[in-house]
């Protein structure tokens, strides 16, 4: 790391809103754990109150503080001491620390000479990039504990890309569009390959759903760096759960995640990373 670059991190550090956007992003993260829960389950709105998913009891607001709460609980419950997935305090800590990081790569506010000085075009890319960040941890847990892609997060995403082009400037309807179709129609291309030759389902079509609403959201281009990233992550854990489980290459391993985690990666990283390879 260079001198600038320690400089950089020094300064993003100590800045408050570095701390504000992790406090935030823990309570957002509280929020989404609710989604990851309910919306598999239908229940949503049935219930405006968290309860234990053990016994049933209203959780207090003092118990359900972000990631806080889990430590001083020991991953217990309080009710009724059953244990509390891990779920909740490292989807609290992914979205806390997610949200600076955001604002580090989208700086949309300082603070200089007692006045606060705005960017309009960086807060448009920051809101833009939080919800897409936000959506792909919630759709990755989603798939991690269900093996499934729920649609109501997927199609959604897919049908407001018109609006989403006006988040990001320079971003366009084009690019969106072929994002889209080009996201959706090579995951399918190559599921319907694999059955034609397997006869078998290799690839569900969430993973479909989610790569074309990965293009809709990020442009076409994204497309290939989300894909290879995914590539070589899913296959690093893929081989890697065959060896600990010892449950050969018949072992089902969500993909979403993975390309989820590619998209990231490309919205943080992708012209550094991927400059010199397309």
């Amino acid at each position: 790391m260079n001198y600038f670059m320690t400089n950089q991190l020094s300064y993003y550090l100590v800045s408050p809103f570095t701390w504000i956007a992790f406090v935030f992003g823990a309570i957002f993260g509280s929020f989404m754990n609710v989604c990851i829960f309910r919306i598999p389950e239908k229940t949503f709105f049935q219930s405006t109150r968290s309860q234990c998913r053990s016994c049933g009891v209203q959780i207090p607001g003092y118990l359900n503080i972000p990631i806080l709460s889990f430590v001083v609980l020991r991953g217990r419950a309080k009710c009724c001491g059953a244990k509390l997935s891990w779920q909740y305090p490292l989807v609290e800590f992914a979205a806390a620390v997610a949200l600076p990081m955001l604002y580090w790569t989208f700086p949309f506010v300082s603070l200089g000479q007692g006045a606060l000085t705005w960017d309009a075009a960086n807060l448009a890319r920051f809101t833009h990039a939080t919800l897409f960040v936000y959506l792909m941890i919630i759709c990755s847990v989603i798939d991690l504990r269900l093996m499934i892609i729920p649609d109501v997060i997927s199609l959604p995403m897919i049908a407001v890309t018109p609006l989403v082009v006006f988040f990001p400037p320079g971003f366009t309807w084009p690019s969106s569009l072929i994002g889209v179709l080009l996201g959706g129609g090579s995951l399918y291309a190559i599921a319907w390959i694999y059955w034609l030759v397997r006869r078998e389902v290799g690839m569900g079509m969430g993973d479909v759903k989610l790569l074309a609403a990965i293009g809709g959201w990020l442009g076409y281009q994204s497309i290939l760096p989300t894909v290879f990233f995914a590539s070589i992550l899913g296959t690093f854990f893929g081989l890697t759960a065959v060896l600990v489980s010892r449950a050969g290459f018949k072992t089902a391993i969500p993909f979403g995640p993975f390309l989820a985690l590619g998209a990231i990666i490309h919205l943080f990283w992708g012209p550094n990373l991927t400059g010199s390879l397309f």
